[in-house]
């Protein structure tokens, strides 16, 4: 009987929230009830196996029909039948009941990382190898999950975030918005490269002079490293010799191997060609240059859906190791020169 008060209680301070008379269906206990009943076909088993009153269900079924308007049971002395309207009824909470499973379900999925897109939006130059190897490896212990890489100019990775069409984004070089903080950073000098055989790679300690008589291939001006080089040449009282802008890093990479210009960018944007010989890193002596990194960052108001969180976990414990193996590559790659 204490069961039975508390049920009774339960249903009666449930009255006052109700939303409805028609959603009372889907109210308090009285649908899961329903549902017992009608699939035991008797009130009392139905009670024993939900372990409460059999008068606490009777009461609950009895508003069901009150407010619906309709008998929905038909009571008998070895159970119950249901109604047409019981039977109406019943279709539809059992599939209200699938739906809610599969929500739980879902939920489950994206927390186990079974499921899930992540949104990147990022400078060109950490597509390679950096962020391809990271996404082929988490791909591989969580298949399910998808991948959505915009690669664009800085402001368009800031606009991005901004609009919520991405949820981590990638920039080169320092960065402030108020809507933005950064989740982890990874130190990429600013280096100039030229193919092998060039006549600079013979020469060490070059400074910006050294650079501003030759042509060379330069990022527009949506990118960041477009405003350091300018920067830094300006204030050097020098401005740098750029007959070849280009969106594309991918371009200049080819165009400086073909046509023996400079260009700029990070390690990262141009390790393959670096390792391969064909693009060969100046001993180049710029303070700007040194320190720059490449920042992980997402909005400061956001929070990250599971399979974001944990990818965005991956790749800053793997900016952890960048410099050691930057610098390792980078010294090996200046012997080789030498």
């Amino acid at each position: 009987m204490v069961t039975e008060s508390r049920e009774h209680a339960s249903a009666d301070s449930g009255d006052a929230e109700a939303p409805g008379p028609a959603l009372h269906a889907l109210h308090s206990g009285a649908a899961r009830y329903f549902i017992e009943v009608a699939r035991s076909a008797s009130i009392r088993q139905a009670a024993d196996r939900l372990g409460i009153a059999p008068s606490a269900i009777s009461r609950q079924i009895a508003r069901l029909e009150r407010e619906l308007k309709a008998q929905l049971l038909e009571r008998r002395a070895d159970g119950v039948v249901l109604t047409d309207a019981g039977t109406i009824l019943l279709q539809h909470l059992e599939a209200i009941q699938d739906r809610l499973d599969r929500i739980s379900g879902d939920i489950a999925d994206l927390t186990a990382l079974r499921r899930g897109t992540v949104q990147i939006a990022t400078v060109e130059g950490i597509t390679r190898p950096f962020l391809s190897e990271q996404i082929a490896e988490f791909r591989t212990r969580h298949p399910g999950v998808h991948f959505h890489l915009r690669s664009c100019g800085r402001q368009k990775v800031l606009e991005a975030l901004e609009e919520r069409r991405s949820q981590i984004g990638f920039l080169y070089d320092h960065f402030s918005h108020p809507a933005l903080v950064e989740a982890g950073s990874w130190r990429q000098p600013l280096l100039v490269l030229v193919r092998a055989g060039h006549p600079l790679t013979q020469r060490r300690g070059l400074t910006l002079a050294d650079l501003a008589q030759e042509p060379c291939g330069l990022p527009d001006e949506t990118f960041g490293i477009h405003h350091l080089v300018l920067r830094a040449f300006a204030r050097a009282g020098l401005q740098p010799k750029a007959p070849i802008l280009s969106d594309s890093l991918g371009f200049l990479r080819d165009h400086a191997i073909r046509s023996g210009c400079l260009t700029f960018m990070p390690l990262q944007a141009a390790m393959p060609e670096i390792a391969a010989g064909d693009l060969v890193p100046l001993d180049l002596d710029c303070a700007e240059f040194r320190h720059r990194h490449i920042y992980a960052v997402v909005r400061r108001d956001q929070v990250l859906a599971p399979a974001a969180a944990a990818f965005l976990q991956e790749v800053v414990a793997a900016f952890a190791d960048g410099d050691r193996r930057d610098a390792a590559f980078l010294a090996a790659a200046r012997r080789d020169q030498a």
